[in-house]
């Protein structure tokens, strides 16, 4: 069951093995189809699942990065605002002591001021008393010399 029909011009010539190539290659395309195509498809596409699942997985993980450094900051504030509290607490008790100590120094100062001011005065009149005693010693002997005798208490 030859079929040709023939033209004298014609280049080609169609007859049965057209349609048995025909069929054959669409056999061929199918087998291809089903044994290469599709499992290449199939790994195209597990390959773009697998990227867009990398994709996702980065983009959290810059996300909780992001978090952390967030954190990382409050933790840092937090921390640098303790430790001003405890500077100013400190710098406070300072001047505290501080006002404590001049007072203290102060009243020391006064108390040793009494007690100069009170030994100075004792001298003072130790003095007098010595400088009493001796000034009249002084005088008798001068005014014994000055009379030429000596003077005698009545």
């Amino acid at each position: 069951m030859e079929i040709e029909i023939t033209r004298a011009v014609a280049l080609i010539s169609i007859n049965a093995t057209l349609v048995v190539q025909l069929i054959s290659f669409l056999i061929f395309m199918m087998l291809i189809s089903r044994l290469m195509y599709h499992p290449l498809q199939d790994m195209m596409t597990e390959r773009d699942r697998q990227i867009e699942q990398m994709k996702s997985d980065i983009l959290a993980a810059e996300t909780d990065l992001e978090d952390i450094f967030v954190k990382i900051e409050m933790e840092t504030r937090k921390v640098k605002n303790e430790a001003f509290a405890i500077q100013h607490r400190l710098e406070k008790d300072a001047v505290a002591e501080a006002d404590t100590l001049f007072t203290d120094v102060t009243a020391e100062i006064g108390k040793l001021s009494e007690e100069t001011k009170k030994e100075v005065q004792r001298q003072i009149e130790e003095v007098r008393l010595t400088m009493a005693d001796e000034s009249e010693r002084v005088t008798r002997t001068i005014m014994e010399k000055a009379l030429g005798r000596r003077l005698t208490y009545e």
